[in-house]
């Protein structure tokens, strides 16, 4: 059983976070200030550490950087929750290789999803997923077809599981990533049956994701290109990348769903 510590001074969002996480199949330790966070993190060697920006003893960011600084917790995954609504806030976070930053109150199914993705299950929603496609339907006994899988590289993160969220009640299996750099990782490692690729990333361009995908992958992977941009040539530049949709935000999400099932089926 994977673990997480989560450090943070308010009780109640603590325990909120216990029994979310508890009830997802996670054991979970906590921390009260930034101090004894570090210690528990060396002590126990958590999975994933869920931290506070605003701590007693110090401030997530600080604890964060001394954790990367570590042997015992340098490679451990964490994501930041906090009050502050500072935009500079994300970039530090990213600085710093967080899985994701979340304003409270934040949107509980999503922090649980991007924990997942942080600790490399397979999709989002392993768990729920794989009640629903078993290798075989207990009914009738025969082979039950597993869900097509859909990568999302998208760096703003709500857009990204608002998706992610649709796919899945759709009936498709999601993997994200946020980035070019963990965009491409995560495409040899997930092996989507379809792409939805922001053209804005950190770290490099949706089109460079695409033209690595298109060399490294043997078989033909459909692309589909989210952009906020206006810029002329862009969709000429995604044609020519072999893209089957090219979607403007804010998009119709009916309209996109749609170009998914025409791709890859429902």
């Amino acid at each position: 059983m994977k673990t997480i510590l989560i450090v943070e001074d308010d009780p109640k969002i603590v325990a909120a976070l216990e029994i979310r996480f508890q009830a997802a199949g996670y054991a979970t330790l906590s921390a009260g200030d930034a101090a004894s966070g570090l210690s528990k993190a060396v002590q126990h060697r958590p999975n994933l550490i869920v931290l506070d920006i605003s701590l007693p003893a110090g401030d997530g960011l600080q604890l964060a950087a001394k954790l990367k600084s570590l042997p015992e917790t340098r490679h451990t995954p964490f994501l930041f929750v906090t009050a502050n609504n500072d935009p500079e806030l994300r970039a530090r976070a990213m600085d710093l290789g967080a899985a994701g930053l979340f304003e409270k109150p934040y949107n509980a199914e999503e922090l649980l999803a991007v924990v997942g993705h942080a600790l490399g299950e397979t999709g989002m929603f392993r768990r729920r997923i794989a009640r629903f496609f078993g290798l075989d339907d207990p009914g009738t006994g025969k082979p039950r077809l597993m869900p097509k899988k859909i990568l999302i590289i998208e760096d703003d993160q709500k857009i990204a599981l608002a998706l992610a969220l649709r796919l899945r009640n759709a009936g498709y299996e999601t993997s994200t990533a946020f980035d070019a750099v963990g965009g491409f990782s995560e495409a040899m490692r997930f092996r989507p049956d379809l792409v939805l690729l922001d053209v804005s990333l950190p770290a490099g361009s949706g089109f460079t994701v695409a033209e690595q995908i298109r060399s490294a992958m043997p078989a033909f992977t459909p692309i589909i290109f989210l952009t906020a941009s206006r810029q002329l040539g862009l969709q000429e530049r995604a044609q020519e990348l072999g893209a089957v949709g090219y979607f403007e935000k804010p998009y119709e999400a009916e309209a996109l769903l749609t170009a998914v099932h025409q791709h890859v089926g429902a």
